[in-house]
């Protein structure tokens, strides 16, 4: 039986991209992180202590010009996008801010893009990576 080269490279492409967007499709959000605190470092110097419980997450700046600035209790998602790689975001609607996260915990790099007082004359967009320092879980 001849098998059409073209069909196979259809076939496995298909499979390759469409399981991950059939398991996320629900809508439920993941929270693959609770239980874990990180401590990270962007490149400038600024610090961040975050803890992920309940679905829910804290964070203090630790270091850099924002340090003693957090938020508490804020709901966030996540998916596992690699071996010890996570993609997580949150909305923080009262500052407004939305934030998106990339942790490799294997080569303890992160990194974040975020629109921060969006629709404020404050706008600001942020585009950084840093050094993951501490991971407990």
């Amino acid at each position: 039986m001849k098998v059409n080269k073209n069909l196979i490279i259809l076939m496995a492409l298909f499979l390759l991209v469409g399981t991950p967007y059939s398991n996320a499709k629900d809508g439920k959000p993941e929270h693959l992180l609770d239980g874990t605190t990180l401590e990270y470092y962007y490149q400038n110097g600024s610090g961040i202590s975050i803890d992920f419980y309940d679905g829910k997450l804290r964070y203090e700046w630790i270091a850099g010009p924002p340090k003693g600035n957090m938020g508490k209790d804020i709901p966030y998602r996540s998916r596992k996008i690699g071996d010890e790689m996570y993609i997580v975001n949150f909305h923080e609607k009262h500052k407004p801010d939305f934030v998106t996260l990339i942790f490799n915990l294997k080569q303890n790099v992160m990194y974040s893009s975020a629109i921060l007082r969006y629709g404020t004359d404050k706008e600001m967009i942020s585009f950084s990576g840093g050094i993951v320092e501490h991971v407990k879980r």
